[in-house]
């Protein structure tokens, strides 16, 4: 009774997707999934930095491969950009290779 009008068709049966599975493709599709990493920094900085620079900085936005870092002092701004290659390494350690952060853009912070 419940397939009058459909005899001679099949359904075929499959295990439904996983929500997760479904999401990771559109994230990859669109280039989010590379983009979510990198603002993953945003987060992590004060780790991946250590306390005694994230005393004096903010990681404060992501665009694109590049981030921006707010530093509360010139000093501290100049000194940055002496080390701003060590600090890519560690930034990008563990991000795959097309999420990797490809500058740093340091600004001094609006009193």
């Amino acid at each position: 009774m419940g397939n009058q009008g459909r005899q001679g068709t099949s359904v075929k049966k499959s295990d439904p997707e996983k929500i997760g599975d479904f999401l990771s493709l559109v994230l990859e599709k669109g280039g989010l999934a590379k983009q979510i990493s990198r603002n993953g920094i945003l987060e992590k900085w004060e780790s991946v930095v250590g306390t005694k620079i994230a005393r004096v900085t903010e990681a404060s936005a992501v665009q694109g491969d590049t981030l921006f870092v707010e530093v509360r002092s010139s000093i501290w701004l100049t000194e940055l950009s002496f080390i701003k290659n060590a600090l890519l390494v560690k930034i990008n350690q563990g991000l795959d290779d097309e999420a990797k952060i490809e500058r740093i853009i340091f600004r001094l912070m609006e009193k």
